[in-house]
């Protein structure tokens, strides 16, 4: 697979919750992370403590076309929250170090740990911005993004960092600077001679905001990234360049919306160069006090390509995919109580793999949903279960090299405990 942009995801205190639209479902695909929304540590406090305990039962561990394979999942944790504000700084991170045991597949277990710094800062001459690092170790799991279903021990260990600077305060304009750096590797020996891989980026441009409601971006990005040759074939080595516009309307009070349109061209050492679009619309609306709900549309390349854009500050997270893919997420979280919190999600995603492979019609659509629910009897105790479900249809052309169908089902629970 080549890679381009890195994904963009706010990195907040609650940098260890799952994706929502994936539910527990995105919990397994990395089990070392809680379900979403659960045993989240409240900023009240600069420094918390906690433990956690997780059991998640997989009806198809390895998302294997046939020959299913279930499993049951437990992880245990040590976790710590840091939010502390330095004078005009604040610094902010989240440690979980966890204990990964499969019932089934002994060979899959391992130690794992998620770790997350980021220090935000601000001068009195308008200037402004983040920098932060992140380390990431888990057994990786075959089947959501690779092309063979594998039980084989491999463990993905991630390291990244970022920064990004900004000058210009309450005024109409502003401009914008920013760097990220990524580096991926695998134990497994011939699955790291396809997959390993490290990329940086740098990126530059200016906002321009003529009122508190509506902000517009417009950014230049360029991203090397890079692969190791070995003797299964020539790394693909890829140089890609971004010219991004943005623009952020908060509607009302209650509606906002988020849209990015990006313009990439692709230099590869290895495949064909090519020039494409993707782009995204998010819509955030709360109808009430009590119910959140977030809608996108995108266009972007599998794994990410950073239009699903955040004001806030982002980290690198995973490199992009050779295949351009269009999807729909929904999310909503609903207070029925003080203490408790349902959380559901759906997402549709369609992939073409034409541009890959000269004369394949071959596509794939990947469908998911997940429904929890949060409870929180205590200011230190968090409980929360998740059921999610996830299938992949493939048309065109056979090619299991590139993907193939699964049906899964993912059931869990998890309980957490604070000290505060």
């Amino acid at each position: 697979m080549t890679g381009t942009s890195s994904f963009r995801t706010r990195f907040t205190v609650q940098l260890l919750a799952a994706a929502a639209a994936g539910g527990l479902a995105g919990a397994a695909q990395a089990q070392s992370e809680p379900p979403p929304g659960v045993g989240t540590a409240s900023s009240a406090q600069p420094i918390s403590i906690g433990a956690s305990q997780s059991l998640i039962h997989e009806s198809n561990l390895f998302r294997a076309e046939r020959d299913e394979e279930a499993d049951w999942i437990s992880t245990t944790a040590l976790n710590f929250a840091l939010d502390q504000q330095l004078g005009r700084q604040r610094l902010k991170g989240t440690a979980a170090l966890q204990a990964n045991r499969y019932r089934e597949h002994d060979e899959l277990n391992n130690t794992g740990h998620e770790v997350g710094l980021q220090l935000d800062w601000e001068t009195i001459a308008n200037l402004s911005g983040a920098l932060g690092v992140q380390s990431a170790r888990h057994q990786y799991r075959y089947g959501l993004d690779s092309t063979t279903p594998s039980d084989g021990r491999n463990i993905e260990s991630t390291q990244s960092g970022f920064f990004q600077a900004r000058l210009g305060g309450l005024g109409e304009w502003a401009l914008q600077a920013g760097g990220e750096a990524l580096r991926r590797e695998y134990s497994a020996d011939a699955f790291a001679k396809l997959n390993d891989l490290s990329q940086w980026s740098v990126q530059g441009g200016v906002g321009y905001r003529p009122s508190p409601d509506l902000g517009t971006t417009l950014l230049g990005r360029y991203t090397r990234i890079s692969r190791p040759d070995s003797d299964l074939g020539f790394g693909d080595d890829v140089a890609r360049r971004d010219i991004e516009l943005g623009l952020v309307w908060q509607a009302s009070g209650a509606s906002r919306f988020d849209v990015r349109l990006t313009r990439s061209e692709e230099k590869h050492s290895v495949l064909e160069d090519r020039q494409f679009w993707t782009g995204g619309v998010a819509w955030d609306w709360m109808p009430s006090a009590k119910l959140r709900l977030r809608t996108q549309f995108l266009r972007d390349t599998e794994g990410g390509s950073g239009n699903v854009a955040s004001p806030e500050a982002t980290m690198p997270v995973a490199s992009a995919g050779d295949q351009l893919r269009d999807a729909f997420l929904w999310s909503a979280q609903w207070a029925a109580t003080a203490k408790i919190n349902v959380v559901g999600s759906a997402q549709w995603s369609k992939r073409r793999f034409t541009e890959q492979v000269a004369g394949t019609s071959l596509e794939d659509r990947t469908t998911a949903f997940a429904l929890g629910l949060r409870y929180s009897p205590l200011r230190a105790l968090d409980m929360g279960c998740d059921l999610g479900h996830q299938t992949r249809e493939v048309s065109g052309e056979s090619a299991s090299a590139l993907t193939r169908p699964y049906d899964s089902m993912t059931a869990g629970c998890k309980l957490e405990f604070w000290f505060r």
